[in-house]
């Protein structure tokens, strides 16, 4: 994980204006840009992490933040 996520993050770093700005690669609702499915990838991603700690809640651990 720990290579993978340090291999995303240089990627996405080194994206300028014009790449961001394409066409998206998939067809995903309510994306124009590659920007755009960043985005809706970052929402979805967080989104689960929100579901995570409702379970945890439910389970009687302590929160994942705070």
């Amino acid at each position: 994980m720990r290579d993978v996520s340090q291999r995303l993050q240089a990627k996405l770093a080194a994206l300028d204006d014009a790449q961001l700005a394409q066409p998206p690669s998939m067809n995903l609702p309510g994306t124009k840009t590659v920007a755009d499915q960043l985005a809706l990838f970052a929402f979805h991603d967080s989104y689960h992490v929100g579901q995570m700690g409702y379970i945890r809640k439910a389970l009687g651990y302590p929160a994942l933040a705070g």
